[in-house]
Protein backbone atom coordinates (compact mmCIF):
# COMPACT_ATOMS: atom_id res chain seq x y z
CA UNK A 1 0.00 0.00 0.00
CA UNK A 2 2.82 2.60 0.94
CA UNK A 3 4.14 1.66 -2.40
CA UNK A 4 1.42 2.52 -4.54
CA UNK A 5 0.30 5.51 -2.27
CA UNK A 6 3.89 7.33 -3.14
CA UNK A 7 3.75 5.87 -6.43
CA UNK A 8 0.27 8.38 -6.57
CA UNK A 9 1.83 10.88 -5.04
CA UNK A 10 4.61 11.20 -7.52
CA UNK A 11 2.03 11.59 -10.58
CA UNK A 12 0.34 14.21 -8.71
CA UNK A 13 3.58 16.26 -8.25
CA UNK A 14 4.30 15.07 -12.37
CA UNK A 15 0.95 16.61 -12.70
CA UNK A 16 1.67 19.85 -11.04
CA UNK A 17 -0.67 18.95 -8.01
CA UNK A 18 2.12 19.53 -5.53
CA UNK A 19 0.15 20.36 -2.53
CA UNK A 20 -2.11 17.16 -2.64
CA UNK A 21 1.36 15.04 -3.65
CA UNK A 22 2.55 17.06 -0.33
CA UNK A 23 -0.12 15.98 1.77
CA UNK A 24 -0.15 12.16 0.78
CA UNK A 25 3.70 11.85 1.02
CA UNK A 26 3.95 13.23 4.75
CA UNK A 27 0.81 11.38 5.67
CA UNK A 28 1.47 8.07 4.50
CA UNK A 29 5.32 8.83 5.29
CA UNK A 30 4.59 10.07 8.82
CA UNK A 31 1.91 7.31 9.55
CA UNK A 32 4.43 4.84 8.30
CA UNK A 33 7.37 6.16 10.61
CA UNK A 34 5.20 6.49 13.32
CA UNK A 35 4.61 2.76 12.90
CA UNK A 36 7.56 1.68 12.68
CA UNK A 37 8.91 3.45 15.67
CA UNK A 38 6.16 1.59 17.65
CA UNK A 39 7.23 -1.54 16.52
CA UNK A 40 11.24 -1.15 17.24
CA UNK A 41 9.98 0.47 20.69
CA UNK A 42 7.69 -2.12 22.47
CA UNK A 43 8.81 -5.58 20.40
CA UNK A 44 5.52 -7.38 20.93
CA UNK A 45 5.49 -9.94 18.63
CA UNK A 46 3.03 -11.71 16.35
CA UNK A 47 0.42 -14.00 17.68
CA UNK A 48 1.96 -17.49 17.43
CA UNK A 49 -0.45 -19.41 14.99
CA UNK A 50 -0.32 -17.64 11.82
CA UNK A 51 -2.39 -18.62 8.94
CA UNK A 52 0.63 -16.66 6.44
CA UNK A 53 4.24 -16.21 7.16
CA UNK A 54 5.00 -12.78 8.39
CA UNK A 55 7.83 -11.83 10.12
CA UNK A 56 8.70 -8.66 11.89
CA UNK A 57 6.76 -7.43 15.20
CA UNK A 58 3.24 -7.18 15.19
CA UNK A 59 2.39 -4.10 17.23
CA UNK A 60 1.13 -1.80 15.74
CA UNK A 61 -0.09 -3.21 12.25
CA UNK A 62 1.63 -1.41 9.05
CA UNK A 63 -1.80 -2.62 6.93
CA UNK A 64 -3.90 -1.06 9.29
CA UNK A 65 -1.98 1.92 9.57
CA UNK A 66 -1.72 2.47 6.19
CA UNK A 67 -5.67 1.45 5.34
CA UNK A 68 -6.67 4.24 7.99
CA UNK A 69 -4.37 6.93 6.02
CA UNK A 70 -6.22 5.84 2.93
CA UNK A 71 -9.82 6.29 4.55
CA UNK A 72 -8.51 9.45 6.66
CA UNK A 73 -7.68 11.05 3.13
CA UNK A 74 -10.34 9.50 1.09
CA UNK A 75 -12.67 11.53 3.78
CA UNK A 76 -10.87 14.43 3.85
CA UNK A 77 -11.01 14.87 -0.08
CA UNK A 78 -14.36 13.70 -0.44
CA UNK A 79 -15.66 16.23 1.85
CA UNK A 80 -13.74 18.99 0.32
CA UNK A 81 -14.13 17.87 -3.81
CA UNK A 82 -17.68 16.32 -4.00
CA UNK A 83 -20.60 17.84 -3.35
CA UNK A 84 -23.59 15.67 -3.63
CA UNK A 85 -24.96 14.21 -0.98
CA UNK A 86 -25.29 10.74 -1.89
CA UNK A 87 -22.01 10.68 -3.73
CA UNK A 88 -20.18 11.91 -1.01
CA UNK A 89 -21.51 9.63 1.63
CA UNK A 90 -21.06 6.61 -0.78
CA UNK A 91 -17.57 7.34 -0.67
CA UNK A 92 -17.30 7.79 3.01
CA UNK A 93 -18.64 4.27 3.10
CA UNK A 94 -16.28 3.39 0.97
CA UNK A 95 -13.07 5.20 2.65
CA UNK A 96 -14.75 3.31 5.56
CA UNK A 97 -14.82 -0.16 4.18
CA UNK A 98 -11.09 0.38 2.87
CA UNK A 99 -10.02 0.90 6.72
CA UNK A 100 -12.09 -2.47 8.29
CA UNK A 101 -11.78 -4.74 5.07
CA UNK A 102 -7.92 -4.24 5.54
CA UNK A 103 -8.14 -4.60 9.23
CA UNK A 104 -10.48 -7.57 9.08
CA UNK A 105 -8.30 -9.12 6.91
CA UNK A 106 -5.17 -9.00 9.38
CA UNK A 107 -7.27 -10.67 11.94
CA UNK A 108 -8.53 -13.44 9.95
CA UNK A 109 -5.05 -14.35 8.91
CA UNK A 110 -4.36 -14.42 12.40
CA UNK A 111 -0.94 -12.33 12.03
CA UNK A 112 -2.35 -9.41 14.47
CA UNK A 113 -4.07 -9.09 17.50
CA UNK A 114 -7.46 -6.96 17.67
CA UNK A 115 -4.95 -4.22 19.45
CA UNK A 116 -2.83 -4.53 17.04
CA UNK A 117 -5.52 -3.07 14.00
CA UNK A 118 -6.84 -0.57 16.21
CA UNK A 119 -3.39 1.45 17.30
CA UNK A 120 -1.96 0.79 13.19
CA UNK A 121 -5.48 2.14 12.69
CA UNK A 122 -5.59 5.38 15.38
CA UNK A 123 -1.98 6.35 14.09
CA UNK A 124 -3.02 6.15 10.65
CA UNK A 125 -5.61 8.55 11.56
CA UNK A 126 -4.02 10.98 13.62
CA UNK A 127 -0.95 11.06 11.74
CA UNK A 128 -3.14 12.10 8.57
CA UNK A 129 -5.13 14.76 10.58
CA UNK A 130 -1.88 16.34 11.77
CA UNK A 131 -0.54 16.28 8.37
CA UNK A 132 -3.27 17.91 7.13
CA UNK A 133 -3.68 20.62 10.01
CA UNK A 134 -0.22 21.58 9.68
CA UNK A 135 -0.52 22.23 5.87
CA UNK A 136 -3.20 24.43 6.63
CA UNK A 137 -0.94 26.81 8.26
CA UNK A 138 1.26 27.41 5.16
CA UNK A 139 -0.44 30.12 3.19
CA UNK A 140 0.59 28.20 0.23
CA UNK A 141 -1.52 24.96 1.35
CA UNK A 142 -4.72 27.09 1.56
Amino acid sequence: MFTIFLLVAVILYMKNYKKDFYKIFFASSTAMFVALLAKYTFKIPRPPHMLIAETGYGFPSGHATMAAVVMSLGIYYTHTHVHNKRVRYALYLLSIGWYVIVSYSRLYLQVHYLIDVIAGGMMGVIATVAVINIFKHFHYYK
